[in-house]
């Protein structure tokens, strides 16, 4: 695959992983995957009860610093 990278694929397009994570679809099934297993809060100290409050808001701000 490294070597394809450098020489490059004939007729193929590559893709970036990055924005399959970073994706609202992809962090909002995260997050369901969090409150289904009662998840803990984690080094920001947020509770799931919190996060679920304003989740949407937490997920687009998550989306961003993850973009940069």
């Amino acid at each position: 695959m490294l070597a394809a990278l450098g020489n490059g694929v004939k007729g193929g397009k590559w893709y970036s992983l990055m924005d399959k994570v970073y994706s609202l679809k992809t962090l909002r099934i995260a997050w369901q995957l969090v409150w289904r297993n009662k998840g803990a809060g984690g080094i920001d100290h947020i509770s799931v009860e919190r996060f679920e409050a304003q989740s949407e808001r937490y997920l687009q701000e998550l989306q961003e610093a993850l973009k940069t």
